[in-house]
């Protein structure tokens, strides 16, 4: 993994263009074709953008469902979890690791501070870490903090609204 895809926290940098489809795909197919898969053969057998695929990996890798090893792909436990569970479990068990992720993390302690983000702070925390790439990855952060149950954009696209926030581990208020 690329170091610049980690910021000073070691969390990884959600790519614009990776979705919860893409990684739950992946789980899919490591799977159904068994342990240690190569990832060439992945991404033939996924058919998928052959520059997308490695950013799928990293973020099922920062989510702790896939391990690489010699250039193999396993399935963690979580990850078998995640790709034999049912919606309900999969979305828990992927929300007790998302805040691996920036900027989901960052948003997610906004929200626990302010209980909501005018859209043009949720804006200004994406813009920071997505300066060229910003609309598509406005798109693709609320489309996980959705699939997640963490946060989504009010019904006017004026504020973003926890859902279902974790309470922070080690921060004592």
């Amino acid at each position: 993994m690329d170091q610049s895809d980690r910021g000073r926290s070691g969390k990884l940098l959600l790519p614009p263009d990776v979705t919860p489809d893409h990684v739950l795909g992946l789980l899919e197919l490591l799977r159904s074709l068994g342990s240690g898969i190569d990832s060439m053969y992945v991404g033939d057998a996924l058919g998928e953008d052959v520059n997308l695929l490695p950013h799928a990996i990293d973020v099922a890798e920062a989510l702790e469902l896939i391990v690489q090893r010699g250039g193999n792909l396993e399935l963690t436990e979580r990850g078998r979890r995640v790709a034999a569970g049912n919606p309900k479990t999969v979305k828990e068990l992927l929300r007790e690791v998302a805040l691996k992720l920036e900027p989901i993390a960052e948003i997610v302690e906004q929200l626990r501070k302010k209980k909501e983000l005018l859209a043009e702070e949720f804006e200004s925390i994406i813009k920071k870490h997505y300066p060229t790439n910003f609309e598509e990855a406005i798109k693709n952060v609320l489309v996980w903090g959705a699939y997640l149950g963490l946060f989504k954009m009010d019904e006017d696209d004026e504020k973003v609204v926890p859902i279902r926030i974790p309470h922070a581990k080690s921060a004592r208020s």
